[in-house]
């Protein structure tokens, strides 16, 4: 765990055994009993975190919460949801056991060294506690705070635009296996004797790259997929001063629309596109990452399902790797019979952290004694995929198909870990192509974010994917580049999260009521959502996130925040609306009114019970509307009333 975490702990601890006499009224023993909460808080969501990404909270853990949670296996995480309850619990009751020993004790005079002493130790605790550390650095982003290391190294200066020529020919088939969380270390036989023995043989034929390191912005699946499609760590929108901050982007309908990724130039080349995931399509937005990106069939798990045999047969996660391999096959010979070119991607499940999954086909369904349920995954996920390569290069459309093996990301927090730890942590990624006679072993160092543009060369083709390098090139990776690339994403990440691209309203915008949704141009936000409009009418959608266990803030909590002279568009429930048509006496009905103007100015507001198209002319008037900081006063207090509510 951090060490910063261990350190920020033991001035706490030295805080709490300083402070019986620290205070004498009730009031400060209540301020300290808040600030030991928001400690215990603080640290409870640390440790949760920690036990997924093993970094504590970082960019993987803010995109889920925003992102929502829907498709997650939560049945493999009962324990550890248990225990964030437990940590929970035990924050509230340390904090009100403070309380009413504080509350009423005597300071004397010479006891005012351990109220110092105690104060300061609570306060440099809460400073370089590595949650506040990390939303603190957030907080600058959003506050448009220039990062050192962006000016020094200009974002555009490593960007490539994307293009794409021909250099052969012949452009074969792909077919890409997302194996999840199967990271390059699960190959060390120091480490794990006899584990991997299916792929070994297929790997030592391949084009195999061993320095494949995981970079900033890479490290969960949507993220792994967006490196290698895109050749850009995956940022949030919430990153950036101009994006919708706090919200869900689970009800955008794009996703990275400014970027031209490597899909979208294998489409203009004439390739079908396909997309095979055993889990749900929605998860962390993965189905709006291809649609966005112009893959032509995809297919989770709903979509999936009727093809099954016996739809019982699957994890908390999906569909286990057998059956989504049987139906990757028959694709497989499909596509391969229409004679057009495809690029078939495969996510796998079987190795999902905490514990994996073995499918029943597997012949090997124990590794040694059995006792470690990830690694009885991991031989089962060797043999199965080893079993699908080797059925396409048997088949009479093998000498056409490029195929690769990549871990989507390394192994988060599971039941081999500690050994995992022992060893030098790599991405997999292994291309194997029919046309060579011999394997290759490809040792410099990259990251996801290279295997785009690397790939491209095997499908016939010299392209520029955003931040990759071609691995076979001589130009050197980011990772070659830069002593520490982590930083230097970092600093990037308001340039990338521009590639969100959200739009500017440049016609009339639409309020459609069969659809539930706001659409400008060919972009659709479903209801309830808040746009902030800006001087040229670029919009910053916000929306409300419901998670299985948590509910954020309401869209009145976002519109509370606004300046009187904020432009906004407050599409909501009538009961919420209501709050500002009051004002006119009118009492709105239906499913969904809006609201239309600014804080602390005019304000339009009307029910939806028909399609409702708002004119260029009419948004251009709202921003020019006069204000008063007054009113905005107001409405902020009427605005709270839907909270107490």
């Amino acid at each position: 765990m951090n060490n910063m975490l261990w350190l920020s702990a033991g001035l706490f601890l030295i805080a709490l055994f300083t402070s019986k006499h620290r205070t004498y009224t009730s009031r400060t023993a209540s301020i300290g009993a808040v600030v030991i909460f928001l400690y215990m808080v603080l640290s409870a969501c640390y440790i949760v975190s920690n036990y997924f990404t093993g970094e504590g909270i970082n960019d993987a853990v803010i995109f889920h919460l925003r992102y929502g949670l829907d498709g997650s296996g939560f049945a493999d995480y009962y324990l550890i949801i248990a225990v964030g309850i437990g940590l929970l619990i035990s924050s509230l009751m340390i904090s009100v056991f403070y309380y009413r020993m504080l509350k009423n004790s005597v300071l004397s005079e010479h006891q005012k060294l351990k109220r110092l002493i105690s104060t300061v130790s609570l306060i440099l605790a809460l400073i370089i506690h590595p949650t506040v550390r990390f939303l603190g650095e957030s907080a600058l982003s959003v506050l448009g705070v220039e990062n050192p290391l962006s000016l020094k190294y200009n974002f555009s200066d490593y960007y490539k635009t994307a293009s794409l020529s021909a250099i052969s020919e012949n452009h074969p088939n792909l077919v890409y296996i997302f194996a999840e969380s199967f990271e390059d270390t699960y190959f060390d036989e120091k480490i794990f004797p006899s584990l991997v023995t299916a792929l070994r043989p297929i790997r030592e034929q391949s084009i195999s790259f061993t320095q494949i390191k995981q970079a900033w912005g890479t490290s969960w699946t949507i993220a792994g997929m967006t490196s290698v499609m895109c050749g850009l760590p995956l940022v949030t929108p919430s990153r950036n001063s101009d994006s919708p901050q706090g919200n869900s982007m689970s009800k955008m309908s794009t996703f990275y629309s400014g970027a031209v990724c490597m899909s979208d130039m294998l489409h203009k080349e004439g390739y079908k596109l396909i997309y095979r995931s055993g889990s749900p399509l929605e998860f962390a937005g993965v189905d709006k990452l291809y649609k966005t990106h112009q893959f032509d069939d995809i297919k989770g798990i709903k979509e999936l399902k009727p093809l099954l045999s016996n739809p019982s047969y699957q994890t908390p996660w999906g569909l286990y790797d057998d059956t989504l391999f049987d139906i990757a096959r028959n694709d497989f010979k499909k596509y391969s019979k229409s004679k057009q070119k495809f690029a078939m991607f495969l996510s796998t499940m079987d190795t999902h952290h905490p514990y994996g999954h073995v499918s029943k086909s597997c012949k090997a369904q124990e590794y040694k004694d059995g006792s470690n349920s990830m690694l009885n995954a991991v031989i089962c996920s060797d043999e199965l995929i080893a079993k699908f390569i080797k059925q396409i290069q048997d088949s009479p459309y093998g000498k056409n198909t490029i195929i690769v093996v990549g871990s989507d990301h390394l192994a988060m927090h599971n039941m081999a870990i500690d050994d995992l730890m022992k060893g030098e942590r790599r991405d997999q990624f292994m291309i194997i192509d029919p046309r060579l006679s011999h394997g290759d072993k490809i040792e410099k160092v990259g990251s996801t974010l290279d295997i785009g543009a690397t790939l491209l060369s095997f499908l016939g083709y010299k392209g520029t994917v955003g931040l990759s390098r071609d691995l076979l090139g001589d130009e050197p990776s980011l990772m070659e580049e830069f002593k520490d690339v982590d930083k230097l994403l970092n600093a990037w990440s308001n340039e990338i999260s521009r590639f969100w691209e959200f739009p500017k309203i440049e016609k009339e915008l639409v309020l459609d009521t069969t659809k539930n949704s706001l659409k400008i141009g060919s972009t659709l936000y479903k209801f309830p959502i808040l746009l902030h409009l800006s001087e040229n009418l670029e919009v910053s959608p916000f929306f409300e996130v419901k998670l299985k266990f948590f509910e954020t803030v309401k869209l009145f909590g976002y519109l509370h925040d606004y300046h009187a002279e904020d432009a906004f568009l407050w599409v909501d429930k009538c009961s919420r609306i209501n709050t500002l048509s009051s004002e006119n006496n009118v009492s709105l009905k239906g499913k969904y009114c809006f609201a239309l103007g600014k804080l602390g100015g005019e304000i339009t507001t009307e029910a939806l019970n028909s399609e409702k198209k708002l004119s260029l002319e009419l948004l251009n008037q709202t921003l020019t509307l006069p204000f008063e900081e007054e009113k905005a006063i107001q409405r902020r207090e009427n605005l709270m009333q839907i909270k107490e509510k």
